[in-house]
């Protein structure tokens, strides 16, 4: 994690109903289920690694990778279709199904009950296998070391060295309190930077230009 800067929370529409919530509000260590499910996964083990490798394990093989959440949903005679949903770590426990990005919520969230803020961060970047594209995994630093941790599947090591996965670029951190960007470093597709270097299909721009927009049509009426 060399050259990060810290940067301002970003704003996030991949919601029903466009509904805005902050980048940090999809990882949640003191959601109920969340904190439930940890105890669960590292009862009676000893060491942190291991607790950390049972999380990554059930989510990893429980939670069933797909590369787009799409959702539907009713209220009061209003729908709200969502291509790419991004789930809070309660709805997916439950659910268990995510994208790259909502597993990588889960997992992040897990730890953050195992590992204080500045040793694990959900990782937004691009992955270089095959066609490039955008992509979602965890990071960990443990003793002093920095280890990427592959969520959408159990079929790999679940901690490899962070100077071994060369094909992993990484662009923002973020975790339940703090987000960070590596400056010069752009998302590809499907995460486009464009604003703060962001994400262009699920930045939610009325946290952005909304208010001015507003202010201007009040001061025109």
């Amino acid at each position: 994690m060399n050259d990060v800067i810290t940067i301002d929370n970003q704003p996030i529409a991949a919601t029903f109903f466009r509904e805005g919530r902050w980048l940090t509000s999809f990882i949640t260590p003191n959601a109920l289920d969340v904190q439930k499910l940890y105890q669960q996964l590292t009862k009676g083990i000893q060491g942190s690694r291991e607790r950390i490798t049972a999380c990554w394990q059930w989510v990893a093989s429980q939670v069933q990778y797909v590369e787009f959440v799409k959702g539907k949903t009713w209220i009061g005679g209003k729908v709200s279709v969502q291509d790419d949903l991004w789930l809070d770590p309660t709805s997916t426990i439950h659910i268990r199904q995510g994208n790259c990005a909502v597993k990588s919520f889960l997992l992040t969230s897990l730890l953050r009950n195992e590992l204080p803020v500045d040793q694990v961060y959900c990782t937004l970047g691009n992955l270089y296998n095959g066609k490039a594209g955008g992509h979602a995994w965890v990071t960990v630093r443990l003793d002093g070391e920095e280890f990427t941790m592959e969520a959408t599947t159990p079929k790999v090591p679940p901690l490899v060295a962070s100077y071994l996965t060369t094909r992993y670029e990484a662009v923002h951190y973020f975790n339940d309190e703090v987000v960070l960007a590596i400056e010069g470093k752009t998302q590809l597709v499907p995460f486009m930077a464009v604003y703060s270097s962001w994400l262009s299909d699920y930045l939610n721009w009325a946290y952005i230009e909304g208010e001015s927009i507003r202010r201007e049509r009040w001061l025109t009426s």
